[in-house]
């Protein structure tokens, strides 16, 4: 049976996503970027480009069984879809923002409050839970400014690192919700076993790739009579792989590191006097 999987067509998520994809094993084609459509016929796979915002919506209602889009634009869809994994990509928060000046950046919030957002759900749940009845002004982008023109009294918005907000005179006042890429299912999707199978695969073929990113396969010939520093130089996931050299007086060592502690292995491994020393990247790691 054919799995329908929903990819962003654009945007903050779409190049991450198709990185993933492909260092996976996940064959798009030559021409995937002038698509809407690609089929992946060797693992019973269609994968449509689709905006971001559109994607709960077409997960909820059948017309594809999973996708890869933000945890704010799902929550905002209000869809309640399986998370099936996080992406730890496309991290930003949806933030109450207001001028730097302002009564609302001190953190007096009132009623009558207007906020201008893209995200009228979201926002008109956060002023509930506050108990302030206010007015949430729907914008489609260029939120920053609402406050300038008069529009609104604060914004909520995406927050990443906050320049943007800094560049137009406004400061964070109170955070929404944490987001970040994650891959969704739709509960039917998840209940039949054979499209089950194949987006379990997909989920765990990306997992494999996140893990392995920051980490590198490190070879080296060690002298025997050192092999007892080895562990601790290079400890690698249930200690390295030993593997005797006949009768050299070495046996090769290999082991997957951090790429931060990978200068440090090195010097240790040369330290003791091991020779042939590689590193290689790694493109996916199954554990």
């Amino acid at each position: 049976m054919t799995v329908r999987m929903a990819v962003p067509n654009k945007g903050r998520l779409n190049d991450r996503t198709i990185e993933l994809m492909t260092k996976a094993g996940i064959a798009l084609g030559p021409d995937w970027g002038r698509r809407l459509e690609v089929d992946v016929p060797s693992m019973n796979l269609q994968v449509f480009f689709l905006r971001a915002q559109d994607i709960p919506v077409f997960i909820a209602s059948g017309s594809v069984d999973f996708g890869v889009t933000g945890q704010d634009v799902e929550a905002e869809a209000g869809t309640g879809l399986d998370m099936v994994l996080p992406l730890e990509f496309g991290h930003c928060r949806l933030s109450i923002a207001a001028p730097e000046d302002s009564a609302v950046a001190k953190g007096e919030m009132k009623d009558g409050i207007r906020i201008a957002t893209s995200f009228p759900k979201l926002t008109e749940a956060f002023l509930k839970k506050k108990g302030l009845k206010g007015q949430v002004v729907f914008v489609q982008g260029a939120a920053e400014i609402m406050p300038q023109l008069g529009v609104s009294d604060a914004i909520a918005d995406l927050v990443a690192t906050g320049s943007t907000l800094r560049m137009n005179h406004l400061c964070e006042v109170e955070t929404i919700m944490e987001s970040q890429a994650c891959i969704f299912a739709s509960s039917d999707a998840m209940k039949d076993a054979s499209k089950k199978g194949t987006i379990d695969s997909i989920v765990a073929a990306f997992r494999s790739v996140i893990r392995a990113e920051g980490k590198k396969y490190l070879m080296a010939d060690v002298p025997v009579s050192k092999l007892s520093e080895v562990e601790r130089i290079v400890p690698g996931i249930g200690g390295p792989t030993i593997i005797p050299i006949g009768d050299t007086g070495f046996a090769a060592v290999q082991a997957v590191v951090s790429a931060a502690d990978v200068f440090r292995a090195v010097a240790d491994l040369e330290r003791i006097g091991a020779k042939g020393i590689l590193t290689m990247p790694i493109e996916r790691l199954v554990e």
